[in-house]
């Protein structure tokens, strides 16, 4: 896993090759940098051919306790719950494979953007018989489009980066096979450093948002009417009009 930041955005690269599988290691790994206060956007890439297969089931398998099993469940849970809490906006770029666990893992961010590609992305849970607990159901239920919910949810099946963009799995898609998946993915990654600094310069606003929509907090009025009067909102309100004098 490689960390860099650059114009306040941490970029989470989970590995330039291979299954990025989300070990225990590299889950906490991923909370450590979620947790600490040195950027306000995140960004979390893989590579061209897995973003992440998700848990490693060679741990699984080899875990021997309920305890053994239970920390590598409740590890992924705190992963994602992590991403959920990020004050800032945090968005996945996903130009291979997402399975299971990263499957989740993307669909914990705020925004993700695919590509074209014969990558595919979706949940196989049911298939293994892994049960899905309400607060990894939660993160589904606020992402995937309402009628096909309980299709992604239940029936395995692992799609298209053009059906994920229609089930709500992404955001955003690049279509254009022709210009190359490298290019895709710098396009792609370009589109995700401005989506964060839009949200960044949108300051405190963006966090009451997100809290909102996510939580279900509710803040006071009275933050809506102190804020107006805030020196960075009303430069931003002067800039408005200014040009729409102009046109």
């Amino acid at each position: 896993m490689k960390v860099s930041i650059s114009n306040q955005i941490k970029t989470i690269q989970l590995g330039d090759k291979g299954p990025n599988l989300l070990t225990v290691e590299r889950q906490r790994s991923m909370i450590r940098e979620l947790s600490l206060n040195d950027s306000k956007a995140i960004i979390i890439l893989g590579n061209d051919q897995v973003f992440s297969a998700g848990l490693n089931l060679k741990d699984l398998t080899a875990a021997t306790t309920k305890e053994e099993v239970g920390e590598i469940f409740s590890s992924l849970s705190n992963l994602l719950q992590s991403i959920r809490k990020f004050p800032g906006p945090v968005i996945s770029v996903i130009s291979g494979h997402a399975i299971a666990g990263g499957c989740l893992l993307a669909l914990a961010s705020d925004y993700r953007i695919g590509m074209f590609g014969k990558q595919r992305m979706g949940l196989n849970e049911m298939a293994i018989g892994i049960d899905l607990p309400l607060d990894m159901l939660t993160i589904i239920s606020q992402t995937i489009r309402r009628d096909y919910l309980f299709e992604v949810a239940s029936q395995c099946r692992l799609y298209s980066p053009k059906e994920c963009f229609q089930r709500g799995l992404i955001n955003e898609y690049f279509s254009n096979p022709f210009i190359g998946k490298k290019r895709a993915t710098k396009k792609a990654i370009h589109r995700a450093e401005e989506l964060a600094q839009f949200y960044i310069a949108a300051g405190e606003p963006f966090i009451r948002l997100k809290e909102s929509l996510l939580h279900g907090k509710e803040f006071s009025s009275d933050i809506l009417i102190e804020n107006w009067f805030n020196p960075s909102t009303q430069e931003k309100i002067q800039n408005v009009l200014k040009s729409l004098q102009k046109k």
